[in-house]
């Protein structure tokens, strides 16, 4: 993975819209199309925080980490890599990328000397919690979503402690 360029905005707002599309379609109340704008992955891009993963140049992966999230975590709010945005374009599915961008996630995240992990997913959406479970993460507690994103109203919280050796 690299980091991403203001220039990826669009491409990384585009595959975040197919997949709220797939997730509509699939009756996966998580994401919707357009409530994650360019300009606000541009942004988040000049602030160093998305990355990319590319095959042959055409980007296939994203992931946002930051290093503080009170919007999700609230007065819970502590160091950690939060891991927001992890997409993968639905037809490299079952190659594992998802497995290898949290690696990743994690090298970064103890490259700065932060020792854990946090993420959300949809409360009612059982295939990826099944899924962040089998990766190591532990669920924490159901919480509010975020006013600005309209999918569902309840998201899990996970944490996974990271082993510095």
């Amino acid at each position: 993975m690299t980091a991403a360029f203001p220039a990826d905005a669009a491409a990384i707002a585009r595959l975040r819209d197919r997949l709220a599309q797939w997730m509509v379609d699939n009756g996966i109340a998580q994401w919707l199309p357009g409530e994650y704008p360019t300009a606000m992955v541009r942004a988040e891009t000049e602030r160093g925080e998305w990355f990319v993963w590319r095959e042959s140049g055409t980007l296939i992966a994203a992931v946002r980490l930051i290093w503080r999230d009170p919007e999700f975590w609230g007065d819970d709010d502590a160091e950690a890599g939060y891991i927001h945005g992890l997409m993968v374009a639905p037809e490299y599915r079952g190659r594992d990328l998802g497995g290898r961008i949290l690696a990743f996630c994690a090298e970064r995240t103890l490259a700065e000397g932060i020792v854990r992990q946090r993420l959300d997913t949809a409360a009612n959406n059982e295939v990826l919690r099944k899924y962040y479970t089998a990766q190591g993460f532990t669920e924490v507690r159901e919480a509010t979503l975020p006013p600005q994103f309209h999918g569902t109203d309840r998201v899990m919280l996970y944490e996974k402690s990271l082993d510095p050796a």
